[in-house]
C-alpha cells in the first residue's frame, strides 16, 4: 500500500509543526515561505502586514534592502496586494506581464518570465490584517486548476498563521510606540539641557557685570562728577585794614 502523503498534506504538517515550535514570529513567517518554496516550488513568497492604511512587507523569500522595503509598501486598494487587503478575497493574476494592476514595486521580477501571482488575505478575528502572496511559473498565461489549488492551500496556511501574524503586527506597533516615546524623552532632555546652559550663561553674565568696574558712558559721567571743581562762591571781599 502506498503510504506517501500528497505534497499539500506534507506542507500543512510541516507548517503546523513550525507554528507550535517557533516562538519568534518573524522567523516563523520566514520558515513558512521557505517550506512553500522547498515543498511546492512557489517563488517569492511574501507576508505583508497592515500598519494603519498601509501594507508593509514583514517577511519575504529573499532579503530586501532598506530601499526595497521602502518601495514595497501598498495602500489599501493599491495594486493586487492592496485590493486583496481591501476586499478580503483572494486574487489570481495568470500573467503578471499583461495585468496593469500588478505593480512589481520592489523590482524583483524581470518582466520576461511567464509568471502567475497568487495573493490571499490574512484574517484575524474577522478583520484582514495582511496578505500572503507567491509567484508561480505559468506558461499557459491563463488561470489553471493548479492555480486554484494553490489558492485553496494558501488560504488554509493563512488561517493557520493568522494568529502569529497578528502577534507580529502588535509587536511592530509596540516597537514603534517605544521608539516614539524615546524620541520625545530625548527631546525633553535636550530642552532641559539647553535651558540649564542658558541659565548658567545668564548667571555668569550677571556676576561679570557686578565685578567689572564702570567703563560705560554712565561710569565716565560718574567719575566726572566725582572729580569736578568746587562750586563758585564769588570774588573775595576787599580788605579794609592796613596792607
Amino acid at each position: 500500500m502506498n503510504t506517501t502523503l500528497p505534497d499539500e498534506i506534507l506542507v500543512l504538517q510541516e507548517i503546523s509543526s513550525a507554528v507550535v515550535r517557533e516562538r519568534n514570529v518573524r522567523v516563523l513567517l520566514g520558515n513558512i515561505i521557505d517550506i512553500l518554496h522547498r515543498r511546492m516550488g512557489m517563488l517569492r513568497g511574501t507576508f505583508a502586514l497592515l500598519d494603519g492604511d498601509e501594507l508593509r512587507i514583514e517577511a519575504s523569500a529573499r532579503a530586501l534592502n532598506a530601499e526595497e522595503r521602502a518601495l514595497g509598501r501598498y495602500h489599501i486598494g493599491e495594486g493586487i496586494t492592496g485590493r486583496v487587503a481591501q476586499s478580503g478575497q483572494a486574487e489570481i493574476v495568470p500573467d503578471v506581464r499583461k495585468d496593469r494592476r500588478f505593480l512589481n514595486k520592489t523590482g524583483a521580477r524581470t518582466g520576461k518570465e511567464p509568471l502567475a501571482f497568487v495573493c490571499v488575505p490574512l484574517v484575524h478575528l474577522g478583520q484582514v490584517i495582511g496578505t500572503l502572496s507567491v509567484d508561480r511559473v505559468n506558461e499557459s498565461g491563463v488561470v489553471t486548476p493548479g492555480l486554484r489549488k494553490d489558492v485553496a492551500l494558501l488560504e488554509i496556511i493563512a488561517n493557520i498563521t493568522a494568529d502569529a501574524a497578528a502577534v507580529c503586527r502588535e509587536e511592530h506597533k509596540e516597537r514603534e510606540a517605544l521608539v516614539e516615546e524615546n524620541r520625545k524623552l530625548r527631546d525633553m532632555l535636550k530642552g532641559r539641557q539647553t535651558g540649564a546652559r542658558c541659565g548658567r550663561c545668564t548667571s555668569k553674565s550677571a556676576k561679570w557685570l557686578r565685578a567689572t568696574p564702570p567703563s560705560s558712558s554712565a561710569g565716565r559721567a560718574g567719575r566726572a562728577r566725582n572729580s569736578s571743581p568746587a562750586p563758585y562762591r564769588g570774588f573775595p571781599r576787599e580788605r579794609t585794614g592796613p596792607l
